[in-house]
Parts: C-alpha cells; sequence; structure tokens
C-alpha cells in the first residue's frame, strides 16, 4: 500500500488514541490498531510483525513512565517486579507458541475466541469490583501464558485479559495497568523474533508514525493513572474490556 501524508498522519492519531488507553488502562492498542490497519487495505500479516515491534519500545518506555511517576514500584526487591518477571517468563513461552501457530489456524476462530474471552474478563472486573480479592501466585503463572498466547496468535487481546486478570489476582489497578507495560513488551519482543523467523519478509513502513503517535501519547496517559481514582479505575478497566470483547465479537460475526 502507498503511504500518502493523509495515510502516515491518520496513522499517527490512531496510534496516539490507541496507545493512550494502552498506557492508562493496560488494553486497547492492538484491538484498535490491528482493525484500523485493515480498514485502510493492509493485510493482516503486514500488520501484526509492525504492531510488536511497535510496542516493544512503548512497553519499555511506559513502564519506565509509571514507575517514575509513582504508578508502580519496579525496584529489584518489589512484588511488582517480582511479578512481571514471572509474568514474562511465562509470556515467553505462550507469545512463542502462539506465533509459530498464527499462519497455520483460522484467523475467523481466533478472532471469535479472543473477543469471548475479554468479554468474560471484563464481566467478572465489574461484578468483583467492590470485593477485596486475595493475591494467588497460581493465577499469575496461569494468566501469563494465557495472555500471551492471544497476543502471539492475534496481535491482539493481551492487554485486556493480562489487566483485567491482574485485578482478579488481588493486584490494585494502577500496579496492574503498569504491569502490562512491561510484560507486553516482552511478550512482543519473542512474538516478532518468531515472526522474522517464519515469515521473512516483513512491511516495517508502518513502524515509524506508529512509534511516533504512540511516544507522544504516553506521558499523558501515565498522568492521567497517576490521579485517577482507584475504584473509577477499575470500572474504567472493566468497561472498556467488555466493549474491546464485544467489538471484536461483532467485527467477526
Amino acid at each position: 500500500m502507498e503511504f500518502s501524508v493523509s495515510i502516515v498522519i491518520l496513522i499517527i492519531v490512531v496510534s496516539f488514541v490507541a496507545q493512550f488507553l494502552n498506557t492508562a488502562l493496560g488494553e486497547g492498542f492492538g484491538t484498535i490498531v490491528v482493525p484500523s490497519f485493515i480498514l485502510l487495505g493492509f493485510d493482516p500479516i503486514q500488520i501484526v510483525p509492525s504492531l510488536l515491534f511497535v510496542q516493544v519500545f512503548t512497553g519499555i518506555i511506559s513502564a519506565i513512565f509509571h514507575h517514575r511517576y509513582g504508578n508502580v514500584d519496579f525496584s529489584v526487591d518489589s512484588k511488582s517486579f517480582k511479578i512481571a518477571m514471572v509474568l514474562t517468563l511465562f509470556s515467553i513461552i505462550g507469545g512463542g507458541s502462539a506465533a509459530y501457530l498464527a499462519v497455520n489456524i483460522s484467523q475467523f476462530f481466533v478472532k471469535v475466541y479472543v473477543g469471548l474471552i475479554a468479554f468474560l474478563m471484563g464481566v467478572l472486573v465489574l461484578v468483583f469490583k467492590e470485593r477485596k480479592i486475595e493475591f494467588s501466585w497460581v493465577k499469575i503463572n496461569f494468566l501469563g501464558f494465557f495472555a500471551s498466547f492471544n497476543k502471539g496468535i492475534s496481535g491482539g487481546g493481551y492487554g485486556p485479559i493480562i489487566t483485567s486478570g491482574q485485578i482478579l489476582s488481588g493486584l490494585d489497578s494502577k500496579s496492574s495497568v503498569s504491569i502490562s507495560s512491561f510484560t507486553e513488551a516482552m511478550t512482543c519482543l519473542v512474538a516478532l523474533l518468531v515472526y522474522l523467523i517464519k515469515v521473512k519478509i516483513i512491511d516495517f513502513m508502518p513502524v515509524l508514525p506508529l512509534l511516533f503517535g504512540s511516544i507522544l501519547a504516553i506521558p499523558f496517559a501515565v498522568r492521567v493513572v497517576r490521579n485517577s481514582d482507584v475504584k473509577k479505575h477499575v470500572i474504567a478497566i472493566g468497561v472498556i474490556t467488555v466493549c474491546l470483547g464485544l467489538a471484536t465479537l461483532i467485527k467477526v460475526l
């Protein structure tokens, strides 16, 4: 596809909005960007590798900003850092295996599956928003593999599940969003490497406008998280997870 000035500007705007939601609520980047690119005339195999490439950088940058603004403590001996490392380990396994399978599985069934899971996770967050949930390492371990598998196979579906899943595992919303930024970057890195091996030729033309718009959004989104009310933040995460799940199902079905 030819990149006109208007297309580049549109990509920057879409990536800004998507990254703002992703950094503030831990979800939405892939779910917004992938359909937008398809509408612009891109093939899915062009979109996902570029998306993964950008999110490696933006995920790390978002995590650094969240730490600096006090939304999470990523010091080596902190609980959040340990959770991030566990999720990263399982994310590497899940993301790598999913990307390997992605070229051989019907994307129709993958999208229905991701949309349904995201919808259900959002509903659970809203149902349990007033309850104190006991933290569980077992849930965290399962969550890391499950969410990264979705990311590697579809380019989306990671944020809604990893963020809402952490809340359902007993973490506060601000830490969940911050940890999601870091672990998503690691998942994307592994999935990207697999795509490079399998696909060989990847179109990186969309990367620069995607990266520019995304980096521009991060400081604004991090400030929103820092100043947000915890209960409202949880509700916002639950609502957008439900909406993203429904939007995916409606688009596919």
